[in-house]
């Protein structure tokens, strides 16, 4: 993985052209920016949603990983700058080793060891039986964890060291282009004694269940996964204070729905004196207070209050506003670095209405993304046409951005017996012996006002293409819940990008999440070939054929790449990140005076 060296090695240097407001403020400026009503180290963190739950495994959502990274930890964990890969519970990355003989003759095997001072809530240490036990509750097939299990199939076992209870090597069955990364932070781990305390899974072999076919015979006939499942995935341990535990800094206090999530830095934090050395194990406010304020004018007007102080995603015309304003100028620095990230339109290709190819593309060119950009983002963003972000090396250049072109939507709408046979403006078709418009619902998260603005752009310039688009507006876990059903016909979405080879398993795969309905035999195999293929230059070929199928079949409607828009109060340092939200709140350190 050579090529991301040099890649991330350039956003690094383009990090440094916007650091420079990190300078220590003078005197006159401290007494403004230590001036507070509240805790001086207690950070307040504007979130856009509410998280779903505080169990990851459960979870795909960037906000849920966001309010965990403060409680639990990862063996591994990515430098915020360099963008590389770091040790976090890991005491450095693993030392990885062909397999040659045996039954996972052609996999690797890594090893890792745990930091010997890392302990749980209840002082027992954390060892590799803790890794094993969240190994088997994310492959527990009662456990609903499909987005995970597309990362970790390809483990078949884990062995202990007979002498080091910390020390233990992950046996794989294949050579995996995220190997590493999949092992060391899909997934980040959870104490065994507190998640299962009747030992359900302990005497269930991890074997059983790193086998697919093993693993569902055992679930129909051994009652134990189930009775686990039933509690794992309990309110308890998603929302309550005596069922969220983990080795991170910090613990869980409280969650007031619609309100705010609290978590108070533990005392004799067993990682305090490693934090210089091993900065992903940082913890350094005393407390951190997560507020959802998905209303951006309320979110904005807080933090003109001074009432939170780490804002990220902040709507365009109001970041350039917050940069004139004397109050947001003198107690917070504006940050707007380049961004691992994009948005995008779901389109549910299972619905008879958008089952034709043809019928996605005209959608595509029946909107206007350079206006969005230009009116919903300020011209804060660049137009693209993969899954994948264009800094990448195997981005696929010939695959262009989709023009606006309501004539070309048409034209395929057509060609897909789409016509508007009554003149109101609207096509229709005969579907299953009924005539059916071409009306599509589009729900987006209510309260968010770029979103609602870029729904509104869309439903006017698809109307010129004789597409109607009804808009509904839903608070995010009810979205996300109907999503995850595939209750949907569109959903616009963005997703944060990990700084690590592209793994496309979990969206376009058969065995993976698959929303849009998009997997095929042909396209499952292609994503199979992908995941071994460890040669740069073959595997880049791959994923422009894998960019290309997805371009022609149009699962996803591309719309922009933003830049990231992020404030943070001046009394702390902060270290700015393309990788979402842009900041890490456990690493906000206060100044001195």
């Amino acid at each position: 993985m050579k090529h991301f060296n040099a890649s991330y090695t350039l956003l690094a240097l383009i990090l440094l052209l916007w650091a420079g407001c990190k300078s220590d403020p003078d005197s006159k400026d401290k007494d403004v920016i230590f001036s507070l009503s509240r805790p001086l180290n207690e950070a307040v963190i504007q979130l856009d949603a509410e998280p779903d739950r505080l169990n990851i495994p459960l979870s795909t959502s960037a906000f849920a990983r966001l309010v965990s990274n403060a409680i639990f930890q990862n063996l591994l964990s990515i430098d915020p700058e360099s963008l590389e890969i770091i040790p976090q519970l890991a005491i450095s990355r693993p030392k990885t080793t062909p397999i040659t003989e045996g039954p996972y003759a052609g996999g690797m095997a890594y090893t890792f060891e745990i930091h010997n001072q890392a302990i749980w809530d209840n002082g027992s240490p954390v060892t590799a039986e803790d890794f094993i036990f969240t190994m088997k509750a994310a492959l527990n097939p009662q456990v609903p964890a499909p987005a995970y299990r597309a990362y970790l199939s390809f483990i078949k076992d884990i062995q202990v060291d007979a002498d080091n209870p910390r020390l233990f090597t992950v046996l794989t069955d294949q050579k995996y282009i995220i190997g590493e990364e999949a092992i060391g932070s899909a997934l980040p781990i959870m104490p065994a004694y507190h998640y299962d305390p009747d030992g359900l899974l302990k005497d269930i072999p991890l074997t059983s269940l790193t086998d697919e076919t093993k693993a569902k015979e055992l679930a129909a006939t051994d009652e134990r996964l189930a009775q686990f499942a039933t509690l794992f995935t309990s309110p308890k341990y998603s929302r309550e204070k005596d069922g969220i535990s983990g080795s991170g800094p910090y613990r869980f206090e409280s969650w007031e729905t619609g309100q705010r999530i609290i978590v108070s830095k533990k005392e004799n934090y067993w990682a305090e004196e490693l934090m210089e050395e091993y900065p992903a194990l940082a913890g350094y406010p005393d407390k951190i207070v997560f507020r959802p304020i998905p209303d951006p004018n309320a979110a904005i007007t807080a933090l003109k209050d001074g009432q939170i102080d780490a804002m990220a995603n902040i709507p365009p015309n109001d970041f350039r506003d917050l940069e004139k304003n004397e109050f947001t100028a003198e107690r917070y620095n504006l940050y707007s670095p380049p961004l691992l990230g994009n948005t995008f339109i779901y389109v549910n290709t299972r619905i008879p209405k958008l089952s034709d190819k043809r019928v996605r593309k005209a959608l595509a060119y029946a909107i206007d993304v350079e206006e969005i950009i230009s009116t919903v983002y300020n011209g804060l963003g660049s137009p693209y046409a993969s899954p994948v972000h264009p800094s990448f090396p195997y981005y696929n250049n010939d695959l262009q951005p989709i023009p606006y072109d309501p004539e070309k939507a048409r034209q395929l709408l057509e060609e897909a017996g789409w016509t508007d046979t009554d003149n109101n403006g609207i096509v229709d078709k005969v579907i299953n012996g009924k005539k059916e418009e071409l009306s599509l619902n589009y729900k987006v998260i209510a309260g968010r006002d770029n979103l609602q603005n870029v729904a509104l752009l869309i439903q006017e310039s698809a109307k010129r293409a004789g597409i109607d688009i009804q808009i509904e507006a839903k608070e995010f876990a009810v979205l996300a819940d109907d999503f995850k059903r595939r209750d949907y016909e569109l959903v616009p979405w963005g997703k944060t990008i990990q700084p690590t080879l592209w793994e496309p398993k979990q969206d376009f795969h058969s065995e993976g999440d698959d929303r849009t309905g998009f997997a095929s035999a042909e396209s499952d195999a292609l994503i199979d070939k992908i995941q071994i293929t460890l040669d740069e230059q073959e595997r880049n070929k791959l994923y422009m054929q894998l960019q290309a199928m997805l371009y022609d079949e149009m699962p996803l409607i591309y719309l922009l790449v933003p830049t990231s828009r992020i404030a943070i109060h001046k009394r702390f340092e902060a270290r700015p990140s393309p990788i979402y939200p842009g900041y890490s709140p456990s690493q906000m350190k206060l100044r001195k005076k």
